[in-house]
């Protein structure tokens, strides 16, 4: 047999393994190129020390489900303005965790299927507020008409109901922060006069600064939606397969997610089982 003929059969073979693989839904470039996670510092849902995994019990679940589905991957952590404007750019084949699917992240990214259904957005007040709040009728909208300066969260979605009614509302009483401690620590001391806020974050920030319980209260709204479900949000570079595996991975764990620990109690180990039932110490 002349080396050419061999030459040609070692190509066919070659090609009909690449076939075959890909035939099989493996993505054997996922080997090669990890996923690049965007991670920012929100406890309890995601803890990072240095850049770096810490705990947050979305970030271990999440964490979790991308080594049942054997998905290579390395945490980076970005502010979610700049994960949006990253994820415009097509620059990584990236992915995201705990955000709410909107309309105009639909055009952007492709979500996975819910792991976690956050409890509704509350209003943080000074404890001894000078505006009567009466708790049958508070609502978002009707405290943008009342001229009171709210912090949020840069970059975040509140729901499309609140959304709109913040885009609605005149810019000058609205405050974006990165962080939510320092937005906590201006509403202790009179700064501002509410912080839009979910009440697992409410918790955490009050375990960690007892302090913070003899200063501020929470409030519900009535406007706010019952619970937002949160995704895994990824590039639209990022295979269908490899989707389908996050959401087959997420599905394993569906409903395992119970309330979040509060203060630091998350755990730092990130076993498959202890990293979804949160519930536990």
């Amino acid at each position: 047999m002349s080396k050419c003929l061999l030459c040609t059969i070692a190509v066919m073979l070659a090609t009909l393994l690449c076939f075959s693989t890909a035939v099989a839904g493996e993505i054997p470039a996922q080997k090669t190129s990890p996923l690049t996670l965007l991670v920012f510092n929100l406890p309890p849902f995601y803890v990072l020390k240095q850049g770096q995994p810490a705990g947050g019990f979305l970030l271990d679940a999440t964490l979790a489900a991308l080594d049942q589905a054997d998905i290579a991957y390395t945490v980076k952590e970005m502010p979610p303005s700049r994960i949006l404007a990253t994820f415009k750019m097509h620059t990584l084949i990236a992915c995201s965790i705990g955000w709410l699917k909107t309309p105009e992240r639909e055009l952007l990214a492709r979500f996975s299927i819910p792991f976690y259904v956050n409890k509704p957005v509350a209003l943080a007040v000074p404890v001894h507020t000078p505006i009567h709040m009466d708790k049958a009728s508070l609502s978002l909208e009707a405290l943008l008409h009342a001229g009171l300066t709210i912090g949020i969260r840069e970059g975040f979605s509140y729901g499309q109901a609140l959304d709109q009614a913040l885009e609605q509302s005149d810019p000058a009483h609205i405050k974006h922060f990165s962080d939510t401690k320092h937005m906590l620590d201006l509403l202790a001391h009179t700064r501002l006069d509410a912080v839009l806020i979910t009440p697992e974050e409410m918790a955490w920030s009050i375990a960690e600064e007892p302090e913070l319980d003899d200063a501020i209260r929470l409030i519900p709204l009535v406007d706010a939606p019952e619970g937002q479900p949160r995704h895994i949000m990824c590039d639209d570079s990022v295979p269908p397969a490899v989707m389908e595996r996050i959401d087959a991975a997420i599905a394993h764990y569906q409903g395992t997610i119970g309330t979040p620990p509060p203060g630091n109690g998350h755990s730092s180990a990130r076993s498959r089982s202890s990293a979804w039932d949160v519930s536990r110490p």
